[in-house]
């Protein structure tokens, strides 16, 4: 579980909420407190279900680690009444700032090959 002293707010989502669509822009980040959401791509075929995500789970994370500057990569929906935590994007974003400039490459090549992984299990799941 995060750390509470990263938690700056608390949000609670009833179930079916749309908690941000793909294609978006935000860099915020997000812990599940309680509940579980479900992580969902559009494909030429319809929506397809990649994920569902629980408590201690975290949802944003890519968009944070690419600084905002890539869309949301899929819609998360809340599957019945949902808490979640928001991170205090500042510190973190401290933290991760006094990373080596090698590991942060490091960090931003696992998150454009879990986007790409992610595009390809879709295509396959609507295929």
């Amino acid at each position: 579980m995060i750390d509470l002293l990263y938690i700056r707010d608390e949000e609670t989502h009833p179930d079916g909420t749309v908690i941000f669509e793909e294609g978006g822009f935000s860099d915020w980040v997000y812990v599940i407190l309680e509940g579980e959401v479900k992580v969902s791509k559009n494909t030429p075929k319809g929506k397809v279900t990649v994920a569902k995500l629980g408590e201690g789970d975290f949802i944003g994370e890519l968009e944070f680690l690419d600084m905002g500057k890539e869309p949301r990569s899929a819609t998360v929906a809340a599957v019945g009444p949902v808490k979640l935590g928001v991170l205090d994007r500042d510190k973190l974003r401290r933290e991760y700032d006094i990373l080596s400039p090698d590991f942060r490459k490091i960090i931003r090549t696992v998150v454009q090959r879990l986007r790409r992984i992610t595009v390809q299990a879709a295509s396959l799941a609507s295929s």
